[in-house]
């Protein structure tokens, strides 16, 4: 995964409002904007504003609606983040924890 995109990752989480979204949309295979919009009590342009960073780091897709558009994780993505960071704790593990909590953590 490339650099970029974990940058906009991060970034794209790092709201709690951000992060808030994210787990609404991944504890479903789909939501309705208008969900996030009664949550946040945004209409649908503030709702597609909000969700903009996540749309571009490409965590989640839209799924463009009738009336309001539809969020999904992108499991693509999400499969990718999860393996970059778990080759980082592998490489940890593999050359000797060098964390300071003292708890054995890798």
């Amino acid at each position: 995964m490339a650099a970029d995109n974990i940058v906009a990752i991060v970034k794209a989480l790092g709201s709690a409002e951000n992060l808030e979204i994210f787990e609404m949309i991944s504890s479903n295979a789909e939501i309705c904007g208008c969900k996030i919009g009664e949550r946040f009590k945004l209409d649908k342009e503030g709702v597609d504003r909000m969700v903009s960073d996540l749309v571009i780091s490409g965590l989640i897709d839209v799924v463009k609606g009738d009336d309001w558009d539809h969020y999904k994780i992108n499991e693509t993505e999400m499969c990718l983040l999860n393996k970059y960071f778990n080759d980082r704790i592998f490489e940890c593990r593999s050359t000797g924890c060098k964390c300071k909590c003292n708890s054995g953590c890798c």
